[in-house]
C-alpha cells in the first residue's frame, strides 16, 4: 500500500543518483500532477549497466515481457538522465494507458521528453532530458 508519505520517501530515494536537472524536473512534474489530482511515484532512476542488460534479456532470453529496446550504455537511465514513472490509485499502481497519456503533457511543460512520442517503441511511464 503506497501512502502519500511513502511516495514521497520513495521518489527521493530513487531520484538520489539521477543529475540534478532531471531530479529537479521530474519533481516539477510530479507537483504538476498532484495539482491535478494525480500521485505518481518514481518506480526507476538511475540503473546500472548490468541492470539494464538483465531488462534487455528479458523476454529475449529470459522469462518475461519486453520492456527495453536498449542494452547496456544505450539506455539514458545508466547515464542518470532518465526516471521511469507509474500513477498510485487507491494506494496501489496501476497500468492503466489511459491514465499514462498525461504524463506527455506534463513532461514537455517541465522540459523532458516523454517515452509516449517514441516512434518504434512506445514507452509510457518513461521520461528523460
Amino acid at each position: 500500500m503506497f501512502t502519500e508519505e511513502r511516495i514521497k520517501e520513495l521518489n527521493e530515494d530513487r531520484l538520489e543518483e539521477v543529475k540534478p536537472e532531471l531530479r529537479e524536473k521530474v519533481k516539477r512534474l510530479i507537483a504538476l500532477a498532484r495539482e491535478r489530482g494525480y500521485s505518481i511515484v518514481v518506480t526507476q532512476g538511475f540503473r546500472t549497466v548490468a541492470e539494464q542488460n538483465a531488462l534487455y534479456a528479458q523476454g529475449r532470453t529470459k522469462p518475461g515481457k519486453i520492456v527495453t529496446n536498449a542494452k547496456g550504455t544505450q539506455s539514458n537511465h545508466t547515464k542518470g538522465i532518465a526516471a521511469d514513472l507509474a500513477f498510485v490509485v487507491n494506494g496501489q499502481i496501476t497500468w492503466d494507458d489511459r491514465l499514462y497519456t498525461r504524463i506527455g503533457a506534463w513532461a514537455d511543460a517541465v522540459g523532458l521528453k516523454w517515452g509516449g512520442n517514441w516512434q518504434r517503441f512506445k514507452d509510457l511511464p518513461h521520461v528523460e532530458l
